[in-house]
């Protein structure tokens, strides 16, 4: 029996992927083909959201990947570059806290995170946060379970994942956990529904 019900932030809780807003802003501003910048912030993700680089580094990284020449302090607006709630997605998740524990499970980054901490309060929403670039550990390392699972004190089989990437699922679900691969809410809310929520939970 689901007990948990743990959520990923970026393109479950927000409407896409950090890297798409990022990709988007830079495009618009510089002309650059957004596949390519894609690409190369989804190459630094691992070790940024470890916090393993700093967010100059990162940044440092990503010009040059590019072949821009301009120094990184230029293009510091793209740690102001987020995307936009999913509010649908955060108030189901408030609504299962009645009969649920709900935790966020999250490759996030230092300069990134803090500006949706501006915009609510996460404590209404989730018990519990687990932010890799906290943690300094990514959503790659099978670790970060561990850590998980020895803070919330419930069996795999109790838990249910909801994250928007597969690789992410797969290694939950290699150590029992409950997946759903996030696409979009009404998706969600059906296949919540056939996993035994609470159909008045989810409204």
């Amino acid at each position: 029996m689901i007990k948990a019900i743990v959520f990923d932030w970026f393109g479950v809780c927000t409407v896409e992927n950090w890297r798409d807003a990022v990709a988007r802003e830079l495009n618009r501003r510089l002309e650059l083909p957004e596949t390519l910048i894609k690409t190369e912030v989804k190459k630094l993700t691992p070790v940024f959201a470890a916090d393993a680089i700093s967010p100059d580094e990162f940044l440092n990284r990503l010009i040059t990947s590019l072949g821009l020449k301009q120094p990184p302090a230029d293009f510091n607006y793209i740690f102001q570059t987020i995307p936009a709630l999913n509010m649908a997605v955060l108030k189901l998740a408030r609504q299962l806290r009645s009969r649920y524990q709900v935790y966020l499970l999250s490759n996030n980054f230092g300069p990134v995170f803090p500006l949706y901490q501006k915009q609510l309060d996460l404590s209404e929403y989730f018990d519990d946060l687990f932010l890799s670039h906290e943690l300094k550990i990514n959503k790659t390392q099978g670790n970060i379970w561990e850590l998980l699972l020895q803070r919330i004190k419930y069996q795999p089989g109790e838990i249910l994942f909801i994250d928007n990437t597969e690789k992410y699922l797969a290694l939950a679900k290699n150590l029992g956990v409950t997946g759903i691969l996030y696409k979009d809410y009404e998706l969600l809310l059906k296949e919540l529904n056939e996993l035994g929520i609470e159909k008045h939970l989810i409204t």
